[in-house]
């Protein structure tokens, strides 16, 4: 009965703390604003009406921009322009048609909560993943449990993961759930239709969501076939090892091939893509190695493990060197090497996948800030629960040791050691909620409600919009603001020629946006000629890639 309770205990601290943890993911997604210009061309790659192409010397109306976002009625589930859609970028679909899926429940609205609520889903679902592979990995150890979803709910990363309207939170869910699978399997040591079956279809749609994924499933299926040919707890001989072996492998390749026929622009987006190309001239590059490493090293410090992962790696550095020291103490055996890999291979498999992934990403995602953090946010997850885990091993094992030798002290270095434990684990949601705090939380964009409200104000004045013909593409980061306006007329700037347009002629105040060029001045004078007066021109503010100027008489 006691046993009872106290489980009923532990699950209403987990609900509470998942209560308050989607809370606190709400309360971002309220404040978030603006749009990064990828989370433009989310919405617009899957829901696309007539291609956002902008015409040279013609007005478009703000509608018309809108209506590129979102799905108009009668336009819903259209699942293969998705597809279609997709084969002429550098992304597979899977990510795409479910956004597409969720936007075709309102149609002819264009919202963040759109792309939100999908997240706050993937979070959820993550969240009882961590769970989940937390008791496997530690045994079951409520402890390591509460820790793992605690840092997890609350890591700014996870949190900027869930306001990035990308596919980089259902890669993470997609990375946990294939690394549950496996630790299942690796904790019955049972790999039967129940276990290929589904890592054939996580396979599937993993890589279907991100070519990432299968970085990470070349580290977790090595590891595994590393663990199938050498393991020795279930005694088979080496023909049925290389027969797991071979079937393991048949199933991962198998879902791997599936997924190529079923949509086979996937091998010109990895070899001939401009992502493909640029990602392995990276990953070639040593020059930059150590750099790289330093930079993503430092994000996974800032912002998953509250920056304190100095400290952290020194006291588990202090508790395997206090465990050595024991072990020498007490004149035990030394484990062999067999056995401490079959003992630990569910924390090993996984935690091998992750490394290799994290040092695979470091060397070829895009070095943009603050911004690069995404392609680490799938596997933030899984080295947060890691690292839980790992403490409770390194504290266990003391634990173990001083009962062996010291049973009348056991009670006591219990108590310290689990305190010890509990206040790492502490120390770092605090530096989390600090960072939560101190505006860790990205791609928020709060800073455009401004600029979206003045041009709501002054929807009905006439707009210009120079663009550069060769990256037309930039106009989509200012998408939110244009959509406000009535219209707006564009133009390239490889012609600067005078502009000739009644309603800028007649108008005695007009807003440019002007991409940064060498003709900007020539194109403000393009206009100023079409205005026919001198004007007096003042530049309003810089956007990304941009200037905002009023010229007026």
């Amino acid at each position: 009965m006691k046993k009872t309770e106290q489980k009923r205990t532990f699950l209403w601290l987990l609900g509470i703390l998942l209560m308050l943890q989607v809370i606190a993911a709400f309360c971002f997604c309220m404040k978030k604003t603006g749009f990064h210009y990828d989370e433009y061309y989310s919405y617009y790659s899957s829901n696309v009406t007539a291609g956002l192409v902008p015409t040279d010397r013609e007005w478009k109306t703000g509608e018309s921009i809108l209506d590129e976002f979102r799905v108009l009625p009668g336009q819903q589930f259209r699942f293969s322009d998705v597809v279609r859609m997709q084969t002429y970028d550098v992304h597979p679909p899977v990510y795409y048609l479910l956004l597409h899926a969720v936007c075709s429940l309102t149609p002819g609205v264009f919202s963040k909560w759109s792309g939100l609520a999908l997240n706050l889903v993937l979070f959820v679902g993550s969240w009882c993943l961590v769970a989940l592979l937390a008791a496997k990995i530690s045994g079951k150890n409520r402890a390591a449990v509460l820790g793992s979803c605690l840092l997890y709910g609350f890591c700014p990363g996870i949190l900027s993961g869930v306001m990035l309207v990308r596919m980089y939170m259902l890669l993470g869910f997609w990375i946990l759930l294939v690394s549950w699978l496996h630790v299942n399997a690796l904790e019955q040591r049972k790999r039967g239709w129940r276990f290929y079956l589904p890592v054939m279809a996580v396979v599937y749609l993993g890589f279907l969501t991100h070519y990432y994924f299968a970085v990470f499933l070349f580290f977790l299926a090595a590891a595994m076939e590393c663990y199938l040919l050498f393991e020795t707890q279930e005694h088979k001989g080496w023909g049925q090892k290389w027969k797991d072996c071979f079937v393991y492998a048949a199933a991962v390749i198998g879902a791997l091939f599936l997924a190529i026929l079923s949509y086979p622009a996937c091998l010109g987006h990895i070899f001939r893509g401009y992502r493909g190309t640029e990602a392995m001239g990276a990953f070639f590059d040593l020059s930059n190695t150590l750099g790289r490493f330093r930079f993503f090293v430092g994000l996974l410090n800032e912002y998953a493990f509250g920056s304190c992962l100095p400290l952290l790696l020194l006291a588990l550095l202090l508790l395997l060197l206090t465990g050595a020291g024991l072990a020498r103490r007490i004149g035990g055996k030394r484990m062999p090497m067999g056995r401490f890999l079959d003992r630990y291979r569910m924390f090993l498999v996984p935690g091998a996948a992750a490394a290799g992934y994290f040092l695979t990403v470091t060397k070829t995602a895009l070095l943009t800030a603050e911004e690069a953090n995404r392609y680490q946010i799938p596997v933030y997850g899984l080295a947060l629960l890691l690292f839980a885990c790992l403490l409770g091993f390194c504290t266990g094992r003391i634990r173990r040791q001083i009962g062996a030798k010291w049973s009348t002290a056991k009670e006591g270095f219990d108590r310290g050691l689990k305190g010890f434990a509990v206040i790492l684990i502490l120390v770092t949601a605090i530096g989390e909620i600090r960072g939560l705090a101190d505006g860790k939380v990205l791609f928020l964009y709060e800073q455009d409600g401004a600029d979206i409200a003045f041009a709501a104000q002054n929807a009905a004045v006439p707009v210009v919009y120079w663009y550069n013909g060769n990256l037309a593409w930039m106009i989509w980061d200012d998408s939110l603001e244009l959509m406000q306006y009535d219209e707006i007329y564009f133009a390239d700037l490889a012609d600067t020629s005078p502009i000739e347009d009644g309603r800028i002629a007649s108008a005695d105040r007009v807003l440019v946006y002007a991409a940064r060029s060498d003709n900007t001045d020539a194109a403000l004078e393009a206009v100023e000629r079409a205005m026919g007066k001198e004007a007096v021109i003042e530049k309003i503010r810089e956007l990304l890639y941009c200037d905002l100027y009023e010229m007026r008489f």
